[in-house]
């Protein structure tokens, strides 16, 4: 309890750490929000040095206010949070100036523009991105971009992917889990080229164009009046469109104009005002969220003991072969992270012709990976059945079958019971890795929601409440199961 409350006081804090300008120049040091994952704006060159466009604009800002730049490391939907937390001071990474957004934070004057348009392929019939307005279409999209938006209000009648990684995007598309993206052509074009056998496809006729500036915490209106002056001076001196043209290989599609450079006025007071209705709102949405969490864990920790019990006896009464496998299977498992494991089944698979979807690949994943380690667990349940009362079955003449289901599983279970349950919580809370892979379980669902709404403090405030109150349920109802089945003591 204590440290529960602890980390929701660091929640509630966490606004209010946001540096001015003073303190900036202090420490001499400006930390910069840039996406480490979004070639040519910016990602990891030689050396995992960061390089790009946005990378040599904050190299350029720190320059003109006298002090050094620490990149942070931000991808798409972490760009508003880590700005609101204090643990960046400005945010890059093509971060579109809306009316949502400026409810939270502030912006400086426009970096550059975004011409939203679609990547394709030919594997669609579609000459206009109206076109794509029907069934049967899958859009994907990255959780955090402001064209997810367009997504629901332009083109309603597609399936949405949502991923987390840009390249993510394409991969989708390249692997047939998706038919477009809808987004800034410019930004993404670039990863197609990961897939050259694929015949890519840019429809003509944009959307619509919009304005990126730079992020800054609500109410810091010195450091941004700071960062206005050396953007207007940037954009006046042809150095913004120089180091496009340096990153882009090609002048900006739509410059920044005079009209735009025109300082807008700040956005409200300074501070973070909490609003918990648009999540108290969104709580059925939660609440549904929750029930798939729950089915990944049911069905993975099922099927997985099933596996697990399997590879226990081959380890322990199976022939060499068998128990050779079976050691091999779960030191493979009880080594690798899980997540790897669902990815290289949901990434990896699609390049030899099997095609996972998502909630598959994630419950294939959890199911193998709870086998490995519930093979332990059961196989040391197996080893402490007692040797007489082996001996007891045997002089009853109980067959093999019957010694397991009346004599070994009950003393198994009754010994195994609390680790096994204590497992099943553990399956629960890694559920929670569906939500990289497209699966709107009760994590998924929660980032769609902070992304909507960016009210990323009250989504996950109250999605961490509700992961609570499902850990505590499963927990009274496995502890009454263990009692009245078993006669496990809590």
């Amino acid at each position: 309890m204590i440290r529960l409350l602890a980390l929701l006081w660091l929640l509630l804090a966490a606004p209010l750490l946001a540096r001015d300008l003073a303190e900036i120049r202090a420490s001499g040091t400006l930390k910069v929000g840039v996406n480490p994952n979004f070639p040519p704006m910016s990602s990891y060159g030689p050396g995992g040095v960061l390089q790009g466009f946005d990378v040599a604009v904050a190299q350029e800002l720190g320059r003109r206010l006298g002090v050094k730049v620490e990149l942070v490391p931000t991808e798409a939907a972490s760009r508003v949070p880590f700005l609101v937390s204090g643990r960046i001071d400005l945010s890059l990474g093509a971060l579109t100036i809306t009316p949502e957004r400026r409810a939270l934070i502030d912006f400086s004057v426009p970096l550059h523009s975004e011409s939203m348009g679609v990547i394709t392929t030919d594997r669609v019939s579609a000459a206009r991105w109206q076109e794509l307005d029907r069934p049967g279409i899958t859009l994907v999209n990255m959780r955090g971009n402001q064209s997810v938006s367009v997504l629901e209000e332009l083109l309603p009648r597609p399936r949405r992917l949502l991923v987390d990684g840009n390249a993510d995007t394409i991969r989708a598309i390249a692997q047939g889990r998706a038919d477009a993206l809808v987004e800034n052509v410019d930004f993404f074009i670039g990863f197609t080229k990961n897939y050259p056998d694929v015949r890519w496809r840019v429809l003509p006729d944009p959307i619509f164009t919009a304005w990126c500036g730079v992020g800054l915490a609500k109410g810091n209106e010195p450091l941004r009046a700071a960062v206005d002056t050396a953007l207007i001076a940037m954009h006046q001196d042809g150095t913004v469109n120089r180091l496009w043209q340096a990153a882009y290989g090609a002048a900006m599609t739509v410059p920044v104009g005079a009209e735009q450079l025109q300082r807008a006025a700040s956005s409200g007071a300074g501070g973070y005002r909490f609003d918990w209705q648009p999540v108290l709102a969104a709580l059925p949405y939660l609440a549904g969220g929750a029930l798939i969490s729950l089915q990944i864990a049911l069905v993975a920790f099922a099927a997985g003991s099933i596996i697990g019990l399997a590879a226990a006896l081959a380890r322990l009464h199976g022939p060499s072969w068998a128990a050779r496998t079976a050691g091999f299977y779960v030191g493979a498992i009880t080594n690798t992270p899980a997540l790897v494991q669902i990815f290289l089944l949901y990434y990896a698979l699609p390049e030899v012709g099997i095609m996972l979807p998502g909630i598959v690949a994630v419950m294939l994943g959890l199911t193998l990976n709870a086998g490995g380690y519930l093979a332990d667990i059961l196989r040391a349940g197996i080893q402490s059945v007692r040797p007489s009362e082996m001996e007891a079955a045997d002089v009853l003449g109980l067959s093999r079958l019957d010694k397991l289901r009346h004599v070994m599983l009950p003393h198994i279970v009754a010994t195994v019971y609390r680790p096994l349950a204590n497992f099943f919580i553990v399956l629960v809370l890694g559920s929670s890795m569906a939500a990289l892979f497209g699966v709107e379980e009760l994590t998924g669902r929660a980032i769609n929601i902070s992304t909507a709404n960016l009210r990323t403090i009250e989504t996950f405030a109250v999605t961490g409440l509700i992961y609570i109150a499902l850990t505590l349920i499963a927990s009274a109802l496995l502890a009454l199961a263990g009692r009245q089945l078993f006669r496990v003591r809590a």
